[in-house]
């Protein structure tokens, strides 16, 4: 048996979808398939890879709704530190990250976060283009253990902060 948090809304989703409620399956798609799309991309070598694992994910679920097992609910960890205010809701995930590429694409930023350990790299892109997981759901996907989750961010954060602020910057940015 699998369990889920009963007082969530991925609780109520389940069960409403379980019982055959198309739009509450809707809902939950809508709802999870950007931290789907996120874990996947940390760890797929292309796009086509990611696709697949969103939809392998998304048929697993479909194939054990009716096994699934709720339990109470642990308090969502808040990830800090991480300014998404400036994200906003897209239809696809996969239009946000390509927005997001093209616009660090050939930048001082890509080439830093292209530097960083690829442990690093998924665990930012996965808080990045997904920020509304809690932590339990970042350790489940990446296999980090949830209580080293915010340190190891921090430090990830703060060596792309190093790198970005050791690289030459055009006068310009820097005056």
């Amino acid at each position: 048996m699998y369990e889920v948090g009963e007082a969530g809304p991925a609780a109520v989703l389940l069960n409403r979808a379980a019982s055959g409620d198309e739009q509450a399956w809707r809902e939950l798609v809508d709802l999870y398939t950007p931290v789907i799309w996120g874990v996947s991309r940390a760890y797929a070598g292309n796009t086509a890879d990611a696709e697949d694992v969103c939809q392998a994910t998304w048929l697993s679920l479909a194939e054990n709704l009716e096994r699934i097992r709720l339990r109470r609910a642990r308090a969502r960890e808040a990830p800090v530190g991480l300014d998404t205010d400036h994200l906003g809701a897209t239809e696809h995930s996969e239009a946000a990250e390509k927005l997001a590429l093209r616009v660090v694409s050939g930048t001082r930023l890509a080439q830093a976060f292209g530097a960083l350990p690829q442990r690093c790299q998924q665990l930012l892109r996965v808080l990045a283009v997904a920020p509304e997981t809690t932590y339990a759901q970042v350790s489940e996907a990446l296999g980090i253990p949830r209580g080293t989750i915010g340190p190891k961010k921090s430090r990830c954060l703060a060596e792309l902060r190093r790198r970005l602020v050791s690289a030459d910057l055009p006068e310009e940015v820097a005056g």
